[in-house]
């Protein structure tokens, strides 16, 4: 084959390919811009639902914005004072603890002082009282044994001494 034909069927495959490849880019064109146009209809229909909710949200803020603001505010300054009551409580609450601490122990020195006094005066009572009842009773067992002596004509034996003995212990034991 010659160098001219060659060059024919070049340029012939050449333009066949140029108009392939024109097929391609006009059905590209026309594919992009069914799916531009489609896109543009969904984005004008978004546009169309979500501008009035948008709207409708700025408004709301709008309206709902000062409020929250004055909220915020309104609790923070309720919790800033429900601190210093609480703080104000607890100082109050340590002080009455502290009063009634002195207090029940002034009133516990009290108490233990009234019993102190009153169980030295009970044993003063008890020895004063004891003293002379036990030196009684044994006079008493004295003027008893003497009677005995006495009585029987003679000093007792020493069996009868004992029993003497431990009926003049039981008898004071018996003293209250």
């Amino acid at each position: 084959m010659n160098h001219d034909t060659l060059l024919v069927i070049f340029v012939g495959l050449t333009g066949v390919a140029l108009v392939v490849e024109a097929i391609v880019i006009v059905a590209a064109f026309f594919f992009a811009r069914k799916t531009v146009k489609k896109l543009h209809a969904d984005v004008d229909e978004l546009r169309a639902k979500a501008i009035p909710l948008l709207s409708k949200s700025h408004d709301l803020m709008e309206k709902v914005s000062p409020r929250i603001d004055s909220i915020s505010r309104d609790m923070a300054d309720l919790s800033r004072r429900a601190r210093e009551q609480g703080e104000g409580f607890s100082a109050t609450a340590n002080d009455i603890l502290g009063r009634v601490n002195r207090q029940t122990s002034r009133v516990d020195s009290m108490f233990t002082s009234v019993f102190d006094s009153i169980e030295h005066a009970g044993n003063v009572v008890a020895d004063s009282v004891s003293k002379p009842v036990r030196r009684a009773n044994g006079a008493i067992a004295a003027i008893k044994a003497f009677l005995n002596v006495m009585a029987s004509g003679g000093p007792a034996s020493e069996e009868d001494r004992h029993e003497r003995v431990a009926r003049v212990s039981t008898d004071q034991d018996m003293f209250v």
